[in-house]
């Protein structure tokens, strides 16, 4: 592996996307009043955005079913363990009767994992989960933190595109889909909690 590849792993090891969503919360929490009402929301909204999906890393790798599958089966049990996550943390944003910019994140993740399972399992199309998932973050923070939020996510998303084409996991397109699915959900999602 040369050093360049090296580095573009550690890019892409760092920003997969429960980390990213993880950073994100904790971010919105220490900087946004009104958005996640404690701790006790922050710390079910971490578990259930980001520990439940990141749990199929290390599931993939144990359970002998998935690991015979490689990196497809790491990649289709990611889908899985987001969907779950994603659908709790929905379920339990409308029973906890979260404020609506929590609701907003809550969509936004849901429906980006089902447009994602929609255009990957049904339409066949190869959408990137890793740029959806960074997308998502990003247009996020720009939304509630502001414009002057816009460049680092920027340069962020840069070197995160980089280092997927570096590594040849995904072709452009499949990054293309992957963004324009985050901002598909982002959209609903607006239009959804203004009802």
């Amino acid at each position: 592996m040369t050093k360049k590849e090296k580095i573009a792993k550690i890019i892409r090891t760092v920003t997969v996307p429960p980390v990213m969503v993880c950073i994100l919360l904790i971010i919105l929490y220490f900087t946004k009043d009104g958005i996640i009402s404690g701790h006790t929301e922050l710390i079910i909204s971490i578990l259930l955005l980001g520990i439940v999906p990141l749990l199929s890393y290390p599931l993939s790798m144990l359970i002998p079913a998935w690991k015979r599958k490689g990196r497809e089966g790491q990649r289709s049990l990611a889908f899985i363990l987001n969907f779950v996550g994603y659908l709790a943390a929905l379920v339990y944003g409308l029973a906890a009767h979260v404020t609506r910019d929590m609701m907003l994140i809550y969509l936004t993740y849901f429906i980006s994992v089902f447009v994602l399972t929609i255009f990957n399992k049904l339409i066949k199309i190869r959408a990137s989960g890793h740029s959806c998932c960074i997308t998502g973050p990003l247009v996020l923070m720009v939304y509630f933190i502001g414009w002057k939020s816009v460049l680092p996510c920027a340069v962020l998303f840069v070197f995160i595109i980089w280092a997927s084409l570096t590594l040849k996991r995904h072709m452009p397109k499949d990054l293309a889909w992957g963004g324009v699915t985050a901002v598909i959900a982002f959209a609903v999602s607006m239009l959804l909690t203004e009802i």
